[in-house]
């Protein structure tokens, strides 16, 4: 079959309108048909149209291998980051069903969809001349993109706009990183080493018996990370290839410029919300003044009830908050250490003590201004949660 960039555009409208089907879960009467039969059957049905109507691609065999080469080094690197981000957190029993029927369900209700789009998405690209694949491959990302996304999520709930920044976090961004990835990738010649790269970090999490129990800033950070510098990489090579790109641009393309940049942005993000042994908390009251003010960024040390003593700053767990103000009586009873605790600027001490089980850790130094943005924010979401709750009691 002669290439059409017509026949592509239809194919890619006819994928978009089966996706939106599907992620709107407007087939949720027959959920499991469609996970087992209909999704499976439709991609590699799909595939295997393509694959007998459309000829074979040229593919450059060099660069086919870099990319491959570079594609496994980057899923190794993601499933060791993901295994090594444990060590900061806690593990957790995998949520996923790990028997070798449940292995076998994934595999066919995911890994053979995922093969498939991935070979469609390779063809679609394909099928059409060198001036128009550029425009075919972003439309078939964005395509991909949609479907991929969840309608239903924020179906009978109240939006805020802290769900929706989380949602766009934590799951499309990543998504457009991939999808980016996988495309550049069909586009120079190959689908093998997006299906290789999917395949291995989704049996990962299929038939590993523990996972990180890591939040989602940290998940969202290494799903998107991990694709962009694979896709820098790629781009890097197929520029050192190319005899008509100057030695300057070369230079500039090489990704080994950016990464100690992208490692200080991602540790600095994790240091923020607390994965390391010292966190920040922004201070939202006076209580703590002249010693601590509203905005200031306290640096907390985690520790045990053995490593404070009177006269610290202590950050403490109550329910569904945190306070911090300065130890002035530290006593132990029947084994457990109790705390009485009070703000400098505050008249009298705390009326509750603090036992140790509630202690996150001290106070070892402070950074002025550094919390508005965090309390604003913390604001935000309160203000919407409340907001909320509000709306559910009428």
């Amino acid at each position: 079959m002669q290439k059409s960039k017509t026949a592509t555009i239809v194919i890619c409208l006819i994928i978009l309108f089966f996706g939106l089907l599907g992620s709107v879960k407007l087939v949720r009467d027959i959920n499991i048909i469609y996970l087992y039969i209909i999704n499976p059957i439709f991609w590699i049905g799909l595939s295997v149209l393509l694959h007998n109507l459309l000829g074979k691609n040229f593919e450059n065999r060099k660069f086919k291998k870099e990319i491959m080469e570079y594609t496994i080094i980057a899923t190794l690197v993601f499933i060791i980051v993901y295994m090594l981000s444990g060590l900061f957190v806690t593990f957790g029993q995998n949520p996923y069903n790990t028997t070798p029927i449940g292995l076998l369900n994934n595999l066919w209700i995911f890994g053979t969809v995922l093969v498939a789009k991935e070979f469609v998405r390779y063809k679609l690209i394909n099928n059409t001349y060198e001036k128009d694949k550029k425009k075919i491959a972003i439309m078939i990302t964005v395509i991909y993109v949609i479907i991929d996304i969840e309608f239903t999520r924020f179906i009978g709930t109240n939006i805020t706009v802290f769900s929706i920044v989380k949602y766009f976090i934590q799951s499309i961004i990543p998504n457009i990183a991939k999808n980016v990835l996988f495309s550049y990738i069909a586009l120079n010649g190959t689908y093998i080493a997006s299906v290789i790269y999917q395949l291995v970090t989704n049996l990962y999490y299929w038939i590993s018996p523990i996972l990180p129990n890591a939040p989602w800033v940290m998940t969202a950070i290494i799903d998107t990370t991990i694709p962009v510098i694979l896709f820098l990489y790629i781009r890097y090579v197929k520029n050192k290839l190319d005899i008509f790109k100057n030695r300057e641009n070369i230079i500039n393309s090489n990704p080994r410029n950016i990464i100690p940049l992208v490692v200080a942005i991602i540790l600095a993000i994790w240091f923020a919300i607390g994965i390391f042994p010292i966190k920040p908390i922004a201070i939202a009251s006076g209580s703590m003044e002249d010693e601590l003010y509203v905005g200031d960024i306290a640096i907390i040390q985690k520790c045990n009830a053995n490593d404070v003593n009177v006269g610290d700053i202590i950050e403490y767990q109550m329910e569904g908050y945190t306070i911090v103000h300065r130890i002035i009586e530290k006593t132990q009873r029947n084994g457990e250490f109790y705390f009485v605790t009070k703000g400098d600027s505050n008249n009298a001490p705390d009326k509750e003590e603090v036992r140790e089980n509630q202690l996150i850790g001290k106070v070892i130094f402070k950074i002025r201004y550094l919390g508005y943005p965090a309390i604003w924010l913390h604001i935000v979401q309160e203000n919407e949660q409340y907001i909320e709750v509000e709306t559910g009691n009428e």
